[in-house]
C-alpha cells in the first residue's frame, strides 16, 4: 500500500472516530478511549467510584480555573528571542545560573538538580507552555465527561491564539528552547519542552473535533502547523542532537515525534521512533533494570521515572498504532520491563532510595505500572499499584509533591481502567 493510501485510510478512520465519538470510543494517540469511555458512563450513571468522582472534581475544578485565565500566547513574554520575533519560543535552561566569578555573570554554570527561578517566569516561555496545554488538556477532558459547550469553547479559544491566530501565533521551532546565556541561544534539550504538543495536545485535538464550533478550517490550520513542527523535529540540526541523546531526552523525542506522526495520520514516521526506542531501551537499560544515566542524576528518581513515562507512552502507542512491541523488546541489555520490574518496589515511599537524590513522588509511579498492566492485560503490577494507594504516604508536604501525588491519581482513577475494575 502507498503512503498516499496509508495517510488515507487514516484519515477516514479518524474522520469515521470523529462523526461517532458519543457511540464509540474516540481514537486517542496516548489516552485510552475505550477507557475513558467506561468511566464516562459510569460518572453519568452515578456508578463511578468514589475515587473516580473525587478525580472527576479535580478535573473540573482545573478547567474551571482555565476558564478565567486569558489566552496565553508566546508574544507576551518580556525577552525577545535572537531572531527578534516573540512569535518565536524562548525559554532558559532550569538547572544553569549566573557564574558568581564573573563580573556580568557569563557564561552561567550549571548546577544539576537546582533550578534557577529566572528560567521559571513570564519573561520566557517555559511555564508558559506548560500551563497553556495543561489548561486546553484539562477543559478538553471536561469537555468529553461533562458535555458543556463552554469547556470546548475556552479551549478552542486558546489552540487558536496559540497555533492560528497570525498576531499571536507560535512559529513552528524550538530553535530557542532551553538557551543559557553566554553559551548558547539555543540547545538540543529544548526539544523537550515540546513534549506536552504530543503528550497533551494532540488527544485534545481529537476530543474537540466533535465539539460545537469546530470548524474545518482549524483542523487545516492545525494540520499545517504541526506538520511544519514536524519537519523541524525530523530534518533541523538542533532536533537531531537531541534524537541522538542516550538519556531520556532521546526516549522523549521519540515520544514526541510519534505522538504527532500519529496525529498527522504518518505510520511509518511512528515506525521509525519505535526502531530509535529500541535503540535507547539496548543503550539505557540493564540487564537488572537500573539505567545508569538516569541515576547519575542529583534527581535519581524523578529521571528513571521519566524515562520510563517516555518509554511506556510510546510502547503503548507503537502498540495501538500496530508499528512494533516495545514492551517486549530484549536485546543483551534490559527491558522496558525489567526498568519497570526494578522501580514498582519503589512506589512504597516508606522503601529506601538506595541512589542520591533531590526529591522523590513515589505515586508517580503508579499510572506508569497502571498504563503497563492495561496494555497487557496482566496483573503484574497490582500489588504495588494497590499498596501505594491503599498507603498514600503524607511525608511529601511541598505543594509540587502534592500537586503531582493528585495528578498522578486523576490519571489512575478517571482516565485509564483503575484497580478495582479488575
Amino acid at each position: 500500500m502507498s503512503r498516499l493510501n496509508v495517510r488515507l485510510v487514516w484519515l477516514l478512520a479518524g474522520l469515521l472516530v470523529t462523526a461517532t465519538c458519543h457511540a464509540k470510543a474516540v481514537s486517542l494517540a496516548f489516552l485510552s478511549g475505550e477507557e475513558m469511555q467506561q468511566t464516562r458512563a459510569a460518572l453519568q450513571n452515578h456508578q463511578a467510584a468514589p475515587q473516580t468522582e473525587q478525580a472527576w472534581q479535580q478535573l473540573k475544578q482545573a478547567a474551571d480555573r482555565a476558564l478565567k485565565q486569558p489566552n496565553p500566547s508566546v508574544t507576551q513574554k518580556g525577552m525577545l528571542p535572537p531572531s527578534g520575533s516573540r512569535h518565536d519560543y524562548l525559554s532558559l535552561s532550569a538547572y544553569w545560573w549566573p557564574n558568581p566569578d564573573k563580573p556580568n555573570g557569563l557564561p552561567w554554570e550549571r548546577r544539576d538538580g537546582a533550578v534557577n527561578p529566572a528560567s521559571k517566569n513570564d519573561q520566557s516561555d517555559g511555564v508558559r507552555l506548560a500551563r497553556f496545554t495543561a489548561d486546553v488538556q484539562a477543559l478538553a477532558l471536561a469537555w468529553y465527561f461533562s458535555g458543556e459547550t463552554r469547556y470546548a469553547a475556552k479551549a478552542q479559544s486558546m489552540i487558536r491564539s496559540w497555533f492560528i491566530d497570525p498576531a499571536t501565533r507560535m512559529n513552528p521551532n524550538l530553535n530557542y528552547a532551553q538557551g543559557v546565556p553566554g553559551k548558547a541561544e539555543g540547545r538540543h534539550t529544548g526539544v523537550l519542552d515540546g513534549r506536552y504538543f504530543a503528550t497533551r495536545i494532540v488527544d485534545a485535538l481529537q476530543l474537540l473535533q466533535d465539539s460545537p464550533g469546530w470548524r474545518q478550517q482549524y483542523q487545516a490550520a492545525l494540520q499545517a502547523w504541526f506538520s511544519d513542527y514536524l519537519d523541524w523535529l525530523l530534518h533541523s540540526q538542533l532536533a537531531q542532537g537531541e534524537r541522538d541523546a542516550p538519556n531520556n531526552h532521546g526516549s522523549w523525542y521519540a515520544a514526541q515525534v510519534a505522538g504527532i506522526a500519529w496525529y498527522l495520520y504518518q505510520p511509518q514516521v511512528i515506525q521509525q521512533m519505535v526502531v530509535l526506542a529500541q535503540d535507547k531501551i539496548a543503550g539505557q537499560i540493564r540487564a537488572d533494570g537500573t539505567q545508569p544515566l538516569e541515576l547519575a542524576r542529583t534527581r535519581s528518581f524523578h529521571y528513571s521515572y521519566f524515562n520510563l513515562q517516555a518509554l511506556t507512552s510510546l510502547a503503548q502507542l507503537s502498540q495501538r498504532s500496530g508499528t512494533g512491541d516495545l514492551w517486549h523488546y530484549h536485546q543483551q541489555g534490559g527491558s522496558l520491563l525489567s526498568a519497570l520490574d526494578y522501580m514498582a518496589p519503589f512506589s512504597d515511599s516508606s522503601k529506601t532510595w538506595p541512589w542520591k537524590n533531590r526529591d522523590r513522588v513515589s505515586l508517580r509511579l503508579i499510572p506508569l505500572l497502571t498504563l503497563t498492566d492495561n496494555s497487557l492485560n496482566s496483573d503484574r503490577y497490582q500489588r504495588w499499584i494497590h499498596r501505594a494507594i491503599e498507603t498514600q504516604s503524607t511525608a511529601n508536604t511541598s505543594p509540587a509533591a502534592r500537586g503531582a501525588e493528585r495528578e498522578a491519581l486523576r490519571d489512575v482513577w478517571l482516565l485509564s481502567r483503575p484497580p478495582t475494575y479488575r
